[in-house]
């Protein structure tokens, strides 16, 4: 009989066979977009807009003139340096949350220090600055949304395959306790020899060698 271990690898190697085939079968719906993709009007449009300001004509205090300037400068640092390695990372592996949601971070930190230069615009700038701004925080805030709903999205698909695939094992388990494998009964013993001695044969007396008796005279 096969050693208990054996039939155990022989049903785990089943599980794992038929689990990888159900894995493999389920895909997502569609191809998640980059993004980069995504972002990508956004962050031009961002770019383009701090550019175009002039910020030491704000009519405001030098200390708020100062920090407007310091975080529109922040800002295109993070776009030109920071950024665009987190957007490769993410576009490697657009399907990944773990490899996504870190340039969505990133983008959603970036969006909050534009909305406090946005406000200080709508308040000190001129109208053309202000507008370019507000244009920009909400061409912006449309690109993470979506960024963000793309995450969402990511994420539910691998929860599902993930309960695909314990469902998967689950029923593989239960088909292997219903349906144990065939074992095979192998008899290595030696063969028994026989240890009749066999009756010695009687050779029939030869004629040549028997004398008849003579008959009387």
């Amino acid at each position: 009989m096969f050693p208990r271990r054996y039939v155990l690898l022989c049903s785990a190697a089943y599980t794992i066979l038929f689990t990888a085939s159900v894995f493999a079968q389920t895909a997502p719906a569609a191809p998640s977009p980059k993004p980069s993709e995504i972002l990508h009007g956004a962050l031009a449009q961002v770019s383009q807009t701090l550019d175009s300001l002039n910020i030491s004509r704000w009519k405001a205090p030098g200390e708020v003139r100062s920090a407007a300037q310091q975080n529109a400068d922040s800002i295109q640092r993070d776009l030109n340096s920071t950024l665009p390695g987190l957007l490769t990372q993410a576009d490697a592996a657009p399907g990944s949350v773990a490899a996504v949601f870190p340039a969505y971070r990133n983008v959603d930190a970036l969006y909050d220090v534009l909305l406090r230069v946005s406000q200080t615009a709508s308040i000190t700038a001129p109208q053309n600055e202000a507008a370019d701004l507000a244009s920009a925080l909400d061409k912006l805030e449309a690109a993470r949304t979506r960024l963000a709903d793309s995450i969402l999205a990511n994420s539910k698909n691998t929860e599902t395959q993930l309960v695909n695939l314990q469902t998967a094992v689950r029923k593989a388990e239960a088909s292997q306790s219903a349906t144990p494998p065939k074992t095979v009964i192998v008899d290595n013993s030696p063969a028994k020899t026989s240890t009749r001695r066999k009756k010695k044969t009687t050779n029939p007396p030869n004629s040549s060698n028997t004398s008849t008796p003579s008959s009387p005279q």
